[in-house]
């Protein structure tokens, strides 16, 4: 019944961060347009709508599992104990939700800026900060399933941090060279 509670809540969940991975997709082109057009505002301006947005999208999710998470899984089970698995792991999980919004807004602006080896360097190290705690874990006796699922919720808001930290880095490298202010279009041209 754990498995299928957990297997259920996690196809759940991944469903709900489609909505902040489309907003951080979407960023991606937009920014990196702007970047190559040399408009460092509008990159800024880019990342900040991506994070605003993607990231009060999950807080909103965030309040729908930790009010009614049987909602978003009763069409898929009718059993009880699964139901209630699945909530629970819904409403444990669901405290990372606006970390993964900063860490899709990040990982769209990585693409943008056209290097994407800070978002694996940020995978990996939450694959790390995840993986050594559940083996941890696994070998403490007392250790209980919603254990593992507050150890997810850890690693993503260190990779979150770690992710900004990256992307902080990027932008101080690569955008102080373009223009600090916005500047219509065309303006090239009439400045030649």
């Amino acid at each position: 019944m754990a498995q299928a509670g957990y297997g259920i809540g996690a196809r759940v969940m991944q469903a709900l961060f489609l909505p902040a991975m489309a907003i951080s997709f979407a960023a991606a082109p937009i920014a990196g347009q702007n970047f190559g057009a040399g408009n460092r505002a509008r990159v800024l301006q880019t990342f900040r709508a991506a994070l605003f947005y993607g990231t009060a999208l999950m807080v909103c999710l965030t309040l729908v599992c930790q009010t009614r998470p049987d909602l978003l899984c009763a069409a898929f089970t009718n059993d009880p104990a699964v139901l209630a698995t699945a909530a629970q792991f819904l409403r444990t999980v669901s405290w990372n939700f606006a970390a993964i919004g900063i860490v899709f807004a990040c990982n769209g602006m990585f693409q943008a800026l056209g290097d994407t080896r800070p978002s694996f360097i940020s995978s990996s190290s939450r694959l790390l900060t995840f993986a050594l705690p559940c083996v941890l874990l696994s070998r403490w006796p007392p250790a209980v399933l919603s254990d593992f699922w507050l150890a997810s919720n850890i690693a993503a808001a260190l990779q979150a941090a770690f992710s900004l930290w990256l992307l902080r880095r990027l932008f101080r490298a690569k955008l102080p060279m373009l223009r600090e202010t916005p500047e219509g279009f065309g303006s090239e041209v009439r400045a030649g």
